[in-house]
């Protein structure tokens, strides 16, 4: 399949411009402008949208679990003030600076990610157990833990690209400000467009289960259970009654087609934006370094605002689920580059196939991705009901081990498309 990645001879034709003489005068003015607006809007709205989470919930549910009510409304300040406030120095330095330098992260700061996540793993773990200062304590490791390795490969791809790049025109390189503006599109757009309509893909399911249900012997007593549970988010704690409905024959099939098939189809749409915007913003074609770069960005930002909320969900096993979640960044980094790559073969040739190409590629890896975590967790909740049958809990326990081997492949594939596709950008 053509996913558009080019050749090594291969010079990208697309790139017309300077990387800040695509928009000159009050165009580029504009731009710095608003980057600087809108990240001073987040740096402001993040704390208070957290605070005012945490004082509702605590407020309105006298039996909220403190510690992720704390952890939600942390990770929401976090969120605006990291990356509200990585957009507003952009837009400060272009509007007083002018042209922004090509991105060309040190080492330096991979080690710092590392160590980030080396110290916020243990810490944050024993952060969970402590009383009364964990709601205090842990949202911080739990931040760090999340960015660290999130920052750390956007960094390492940025490196490895620019191999040559001191010899290479800069016209063909992505810009530190480029780079920040993809990452905040997929920290905050791409994020809230797959939240969105993912809300109304589910919504839809559940009307459609209930229906099922209504027209099925005894259907009404358990419509009338479901939207009982439904209403108490709380008794799906309880691993039994979770079990005992997600492993219904036809949940389980909206299950896995909402997470294998839809949200894939979703995601990777949404952070695919990033580049044509960009592109028409900027009034540039992009060469295939900067679409991979672009794409890059915009996948470690939807990593870092998908890892921050959906690793609130379970804190039991946090550091665990967090090393889990490498795997998952890494991911979301490399089907948004890939895809990235497509939009500038797509943007220079102007023919579909290129984007095409790289979105039902990304779509694929994310779907196998998806596909073998339900596996892992459809294993789990069929161990609770086999739990008095060996041979019931022996066949759960393989399927984890298949979705545990699964995923490690999937991940050494992944990494092997980041490194083959950054070393092919080198000296581009």
């Amino acid at each position: 399949m053509d996913t558009g990645i080019p050749s090594p001879r291969q010079k990208p034709t697309g790139a017309a411009l300077t990387p800040e003489a695509e928009t000159t005068g009050l165009s580029a003015r504009r731009l710095d402008l608003l980057a600087l607006v809108l990240g001073l809007t987040a740096l402001t709205l993040g704390p208070l949208a957290g605070g005012l989470f945490i004082f509702l919930s605590l407020r309105n549910q006298g039996e909220a679990n403190v510690l992720a009510v704390t952890t939600v409304g942390a990770s929401m300040a976090a969120l605006g003030m990291g990356v509200g406030g990585v957009l507003a120095w952009a837009g400060y330095q272009g509007l007083r600076k002018g042209p922004s330098r090509p991105f060309r992260p040190g080492l330096r700061w991979l080690w710092v990610c590392l160590v980030g996540l080396a110290v916020a793993l243990p810490l944050g773990q024993l952060a969970t157990s402590l009383e009364p200062g964990a709601p205090v304590a842990f949202p911080l490791f739990h931040v760090l833990g999340v960015a660290s390795p999130a920052v750390a490969i956007l960094v390492l791809i940025g490196w490895g690209v620019q191999g040559g790049a001191e010899s290479a025109q800069d016209d063909t390189r992505p810009t530190q400000r480029q780079v920040i503006a993809q990452l905040t599109l997929g920290a905050f757009g791409a994020t809230a467009i797959s939240f969105a309509l993912e809300a109304i893909m589910a919504v839809i399911g559940l009307f459609l289960i209930g229906m099922v249900l209504a027209l099925t012997p005894g259907g009404a007593a358990q419509l009338a259970e479901l939207q009982a549970i439904l209403r108490d988010p709380a008794r799906w704690q309880d691993l039994d009654t979770l079990a005992r409905w997600v492993l219904k024959p036809g949940i389980l099939l909206a299950v896995g087609v909402m997470l294998v098939v839809i949200a894939p189809m979703i995601e990777e749409g949404a952070k695919s934006l990033g580049v044509p915007l960009l592109a028409l913003a900027t009034h540039r074609r992009p060469g295939s370094v900067q679409g991979w770069m672009w794409g890059v960005a915009v996948g470690v930002g939807f990593a870092i605002a998908e890892g921050l909320f959906n690793g609130a969900a379970n804190l039991s096993f946090w550091a665990g689920i967090a090393l889990l979640r490498i795997g998952a960044t890494a991911m979301h980094a490399v089907t948004a580059g890939v895809t990235g790559l497509g939009w500038a073969r797509t943007l220079t040739s102007r023919r579909l196939g290129g984007v095409l190409a790289g979105y039902l590629t990304s779509v694929t890896l994310h779907g196998l991705w998806n596909g073998l975590t339900v596996l892992m967790v459809i294993s789990s909740l069929w161990a609770v009901i086999q739990s008095t049958n060996p041979a019931g809990v022996a066949m759960a326990g393989l399927g984890v081990l298949v979705g545990l081997a699964g995923l490690a492949f999937l991940t050494t594939l992944i990494i092997g498309v980041a490194v083959y596709v950054t070393l092919r950008m080198r000296g581009e």
